[in-house]
């Protein structure tokens, strides 16, 4: 199996389930590792999967404003795997940067590790 992956990727996005977190916004990182099999050699950027074209997915998912974290890896996840059906597996994670909350927390996160057979 093969691993493509983007790791700490920054956004600033409008999700949260508070009304103010909608208005203001806050700070996310994203990480995305997909699963395809293992093609060697790689001769060709068809035999993977374009990196460039990941960030473009989680760049269009979290522009979408969602009250739920966990409604953004999931809509993460399943658009990678309509775009890449020989994915076989994601993970995405999405941690909310200081997280508005009544202590001193560096971030919230949210991960989901889908197998697509």
């Amino acid at each position: 199996m093969l691993t493509i992956a983007l790791e700490q990727v920054r956004f600033r996005a409008f999700h949260g389930f508070y009304p103010e977190e909608q208005v203001i916004g806050n700070d996310f990182i994203v990480d995305v590792y997909v699963t395809i099999p293992g093609i060697t050699p790689v001769d060709d950027l068809s035999d993977t999967v374009n990196y460039q074209e990941l960030f473009d997915v989680v760049k269009t998912v979290m522009s979408v404003p969602q009250p739920l974290l966990e409604q953004v890896v999931t809509d993460i996840s399943i658009t990678i795997r309509e775009r890449y059906p020989r994915v076989k597996k994601t993970v995405v994670t999405l941690r909310k940067v200081s997280p508005p909350m009544e202590a001193d927390v560096r971030n919230s996160m949210v991960s989901l590790e889908k197998d697509y057979i």
